[in-house]
This record gives structure tokens, sequence and C-alpha cells, in this order.
């Protein structure tokens, strides 16, 4: 990771823009990599979704794939129109859509499974001439840790918000408590209602 060489030290880059150049470059990476397929590397990695599990509902594929409900549908439109998946809506709730492979998408897992595995090969060894396969294995423990804990967009925010108030309410309750002792074993006298500095 670059680090900024400021006066005072050296400082490490942020760890949300570290991850956010990551990302970037592995998509360029995939992007290239696509350039003989008529697909994003978004429009992959939903199908990938379906080619594990085929058939999900919307509101399932969009929680695995870590999308919201306009991108999601945003991409399955694409998908539908180039003829790889169909929508279905369920016989026991119409309320519910679910999302099926057609022909051409089973033909897509065919062609592209192996080309995925090829790729990953390649970043992995990319990663293994400078890290060991314990510490690639780690950071993928962090990313799932990452993707699965941290909140989206606003409602992450409001998770921090209220996790940081618990934790300094906790933080003057401790700090209070201590004061209050240490003033009364001193002093020896009663400080519950003397307000602290």
């Amino acid at each position: 990771m670059e680090t900024d060489h400021q006066e005072g030290g050296t400082h490490e880059e942020p760890l949300g823009f570290a991850l956010g150049a990551a990302a970037r470059k592995l998509a360029k990476f995939y992007v290239q990599a696509l350039a003989d397929y008529p697909l994003t590397p978004s429009q992959l990695f939903l199908l990938r979704h379906l080619w594990i599990e085929d058939g999900l509902s919307l509101r399932d594929l969009g929680l695995r794939s870590q999308l919201d409900a306009t991108s999601i549908t945003w991409l399955i439109d694409q998908l539908e129109q180039a003829g790889l998946i169909e929508r279905k809506r369920s016989t026991h709730d119409r309320r519910i859509v679910h999302v099926w492979l057609t022909k051409a998408g089973l033909q897509s897992q065919a062609r592209l499974a192996p080309e995925l595995e090829h790729w990953e090969s390649v970043l992995y060894q990319g990663l293994l001439s400078h890290h060991t396969p314990e510490e690639i294995r780690a950071f993928r423990h962090v990313l799932a840790t990452l993707i699965n804990t941290l909140a989206e967009g606003d409602d992450l925010w409001e998770h921090l918000l209220a996790s940081w108030d618990t934790r300094l309410d906790r933080l003057r309750s401790l700090t209070e408590t201590t004061d209050q002792k240490e003033l009364r074993s001193t002093h020896g006298e009663n400080t519950s209602d003397r307000p602290l500095n």
C-alpha cells in the first residue's frame, strides 16, 4: 500500500481508499479479460450466482450480489435482453419474481466458468509472489468480514453513530465513576451530586 510521506512521519492510505483503488484495478482486469465476450464484469458476477443456484428470487440475488434493487433490476434487464436469463413469477406468491438461466445462460457457464477459474488463478499467482497462502486466506477473511458486516449507505452511518454513541456513553460512565471514587477516597466526602469538569 502506498504511503503519504508528510512532515511528521509516514501515513498509510486510509483502508477504504486503498480498497477502492484495488477494486478499480480489479474491475479493469476483468474488463480486459472479458474483451472477447459480450458481458460486463457486473453481469458476469450476477450470472455466476445463478450458475451456483439457478432460480433465485430477485431479492435473494440482490442480497447475494450485494446490489441495491435499482442496480439488480438494471442488470437483470440487460441479461434478459441478451437472452441469458428469464424472469418468472412464483406460482405460490405472485409478488415474488425468480430469475432462471436460459439455454444460452447455461451455455455461457460452460464457456466462462473455466475462464473465470483461470483469471482467479492469475490473480492468486500474482499475490503469491508477494504473500504467503496463509496471508491470502487471512485477506479473504477480512474482505468477507467487511462485506458481511458493513451496512449500506445511510444505514452504515446510522449504525456507526449509534455504536459510537453507545461506546462514548460507556466511557463517560466509567470515567465518571472512577473520578467520583477518587474524589471520595481523597476528600472523604459525598461527590455524587458534584458535576465533573
